[in-house]
């Protein structure tokens, strides 16, 4: 009877222990499942606002070479229109990526980061020898 007795209370200290082991570890996943949520939303808002940034810039120069458009001379006419197609590529570029991250998922979000950043490293520099070819060409005017 004692030996029974000694053998229940083992078994519910037992369970008593699992159990609340158990909630220690389900809070700790839950923890951690959170602050993987937030690091992504802060990763998200990071990309989201170096693309807005890139796409503001693209725009600005695409605004420029409108209005020298509507003045150039014939020969630079052609040079300017192509500027603005390419800066209009790039920019549509970086719309979609930001739609790519606007619909994503966390699951989806390591590869969507990755192909956001290099869109964007991509896009700046194919900017920059842009704006470097537009200002030879505006200079020209």
């Amino acid at each position: 009877m004692k030996r029974t007795l000694l053998l229940s209370s083992f078994m519910i200290a037992a369970a008593l222990i699992m159990f609340q082991c158990s909630e220690k570890s389900d809070k700790k996943v839950e923890e951690a499942q959170e602050s993987i949520k937030d690091d992504i939303k802060v990763q998200k808002d990071k990309v989201v606002r170096d693309l807005t940034t890139l796409r503001d810039e693209i725009n600005e120069r695409l605004d420029k070479v409108s209005a020298k458009l509507d003045k150039a001379s014939d020969n630079s006419k052609a040079d300017l229109e192509d500027a603005k197609k390419g800066l209009m590529a790039e920019r549509d570029k970086v719309e979609k990526k930001l739609d790519e991250i606007d619909k994503s998922s966390e699951d989806k979000w390591d590869d969507i980061q990755q192909s956001a950043r290099n869109t964007a490293d991509e896009v700046k520099v194919e900017f920059e020898r842009m704006k470097a070819n537009i200002k030879e060409k505006l200079d020209k005017e």
